[in-house]
């Protein structure tokens, strides 16, 4: 086979190395090294999008303090975080991982004075200490553990002013606190698969909270607005699945190539990976042809169930109705779950129908 008919790994024009990632003591922090930050695959391309995500990356990361990362599941948020945390004046510091809902618990349970088997919020601001602590699946995060990691983040930010002798499982807001040189804040990188705009909107998520989160709001592209980065992200996998055997990667026939690129990829990069991984695994010599992409046949796309769109309007004034049921037909206790005034949620059951208005009231 000629040249003309596969995708070689010495094709590529940018540097495909493997990130080194040190771990770091605990068993969800990592630590990026600064030198390759956009050496990690979510970046490789030359598509609009993905130039665009490497050029907000460089501006943002220097300066940031709070930063929301948005994007679908397996589009490679992670790897975002660790690109931004790699080019900001804490990159020497620690990358901490932690799950949203795990560190909000704790911050509730810490306030009402229950034990709990989660990871201590106070303990992971020691550890994130001069680091970025990223925050995952904030979207997901119960309305009512909100609040809680609304005062987790906000404490992060005041840890500047906390004295040597403060309580650090204290995560209310004090007023005015001295100087303590030895305290180095954590930046915050917030992920979500999720719109927190809209949620926010909608009632499903804190105003106070997603305006804290989204000072900063960074867009991670799905693989299928940037197919012409594929050729040289599946070069990049073949390298590293070869790199340990010490063996030549395996190459990409056209027509694998032209499947690859066809594909709409609902699971983005960890599909690309998987789909990768097995076809290389499959394929008995150096050429990896289109009968080795089993999964892609075995998961062939079907039609997908219609989309019933509601108005935003119905969706918003169903969601207060919904929760002043809940609520018993309290307006001052469904508006401060809601997160708005008393005074919003008057005018937003004005806009409801007086029957309905009736139906919940009784």
């Amino acid at each position: 086979m000629s040249s003309n008919h596969f995708i070689s790994a010495g094709l590529s024009r940018q540097p495909l190395s493997e990130p080194q990632h040190r771990e770091h003591s605990g068993s969800s922090s990592t630590t990026a090294s600064p030198h390759s930050s956009l050496r990690d695959p979510v970046l490789l391309g030359d598509s609009v999008a993905i130039r665009r995500l490497r050029s907000q990356i460089q501006r943002i990361a220097p300066y940031f303090r709070t930063a929301l990362i948005r994007g679908e599941a397996g589009s490679g948020k992670q790897l975002v975080g660790r690109a931004i945390h790699a080019l900001s004046p804490s990159a020497d510091g620690p990358f901490i991982v932690t799950n949203s809902y795990a560190i909000a618990e704790s911050v509730a349970n810490s306030e009402s004075s229950r034990s709990t088997t989660n990871p201590s919020a106070a303990s992971l601001l020691e550890s994130a200490n001069g680091g970025t602590l990223y925050l995952d699946s904030v979207g997901e995060l119960p309305f009512a553990l909100q609040a809680a990691l609304f005062r987790f983040i906000r404490a992060c930010e005041e840890r500047r002013t906390a004295p040597a002798n403060a309580n650090r499982n204290d995560f209310r807001s004090p007023s005015q606190r001295p100087l303590d040189n030895r305290l180095s804040p954590p930046r915050i990188l917030a992920a979500s698969d999720r719109d927190l705009r809209t949620l926010a909107a909608i009632g499903q998520f804190r105003q106070d909270l997603y305006a804290r989160l989204s000072a900063v709001e960074i867009l991670v592209p799905p693989l299928r607005q940037r197919v012409e980065d594929i050729p040289l992200l599946s070069v990049w996998l073949l390298r590293r699945l070869a790199e340990p055997t010490g063996q030549s990667p395996k190459l990409l026939a056209e027509a694998t190539l032209t499947q690859l690129q066809g594909r709409l990829w609902p699971n983005n990069l960890s599909e690309l990976e998987r789909v990768v991984s097995q076809a290389a695994a499959l394929a008995e010599g150096a050429i990896i042809e289109p009968r080795h992409l089993l999964s892609l046949v075995e998961a062939s796309p079907s039609a997908p169930p219609p989309i019933k769109i509601e108005r935003l309007q119905d969706v918003i004034q169903n969601h207060v109705l919904d929760v002043l049921t809940r609520c018993g037909g309290n307006k001052l206790r469904a508006a401060e779950l809601l997160g708005i005034s008393r005074s919003t949620l008057y005018r937003m059951l004005d806009a409801s129908s007086a029957s309905h208005n009736q139906s919940i009231a009784s």
